[in-house]
């Protein structure tokens, strides 16, 4: 089982913590972070709130090379420089040179493993690169998007070419017919920060529909 906390999100969940544009969440079990959301200071004092340490994450994984999902690499970083950091080939020399005041990045090219039962997709998509955070639990993969620039669709597509899709939690953006049909299969949908057509999908899907935003844990 993995623990799912959602540290960075625009649409509120719980008391007590910073709602602001971007999306960052913690999986409990390997102390790794993906995505940092935009701002240092608001991730950090969501972390505190939660009772997170800053300096118990080990590996930080980052999603795509867009402000509200990298904007906190230096506040994580500067707590516990010794993280692995996981990147993919299209982040710019800017955001790797602001890793490497820290650390050297491991740049992703393909599916990799990053820690016990989780592994990233390797970068996706054309216009904006990205890759998936993606659990392994006995009732099938778990995806974690930044933004699913490359349409969910295709990332539930790559996904099950290795496994059987379970779920889907983070960012959708710009989600299309094909998006909305593609996650049919799914049993548990929490979407939240940039996904558009959230009240269809909850519609489409009631029976798997949960609600995202930051403070909300999923246990799966």
């Amino acid at each position: 089982m993995f623990t799912i906390t959602e540290v960075y999100n625009n649409i509120p969940c719980r008391e007590g913590l910073t709602a602001d544009w971007g999306f960052s969440c913690l999986i409990e079990e390997a102390g790794l972070l993906f995505d940092t959301g935009a701002k240092g200071d608001v991730l950090v004092s969501n972390m505190r709130a939660l009772g997170i340490d800053p300096a118990a994450i080990r590996r930080l994984v980052l999603s795509h090379d867009h402000w509200d999902h990298i904007g906190g690499i230096e506040a994580v970083l500067a707590a516990n420089p010794a993280a692995e950091v996981y990147v993919h080939d299209a982040f710019s020399e800017k955001t790797l040179s602001e890793i490497r005041k820290y650390t050297e990045p491991r740049i992703v090219t393909e599916w990799t493993e990053v820690a016990n039962g989780i592994a990233v997709t390797g970068p996706l998509g054309t216009d904006t690169r990205e890759q998936s955070l993606v659990l392994s639990t006995p009732g099938g993969h778990l995806v974690v998007t930044g933004c699913a620039h490359p349409h969910i669709g295709r990332i539930i597509e790559r996904v099950s070419a290795v496994g059987p899709v379970r779920g889907v939690i983070g960012g959708l953006h710009t989600v299309t017919g094909e998006d909305i049909d593609a996650l049919a299969g799914v049993a548990y949908l929490a979407t939240s920060h940039c996904t558009d057509r959230i009240g269809e999908l909850a519609e489409r899907y009631p029976g798997s529909f949960v609600p995202g935003g930051v403070g909300k844990t999923h246990r799966v």
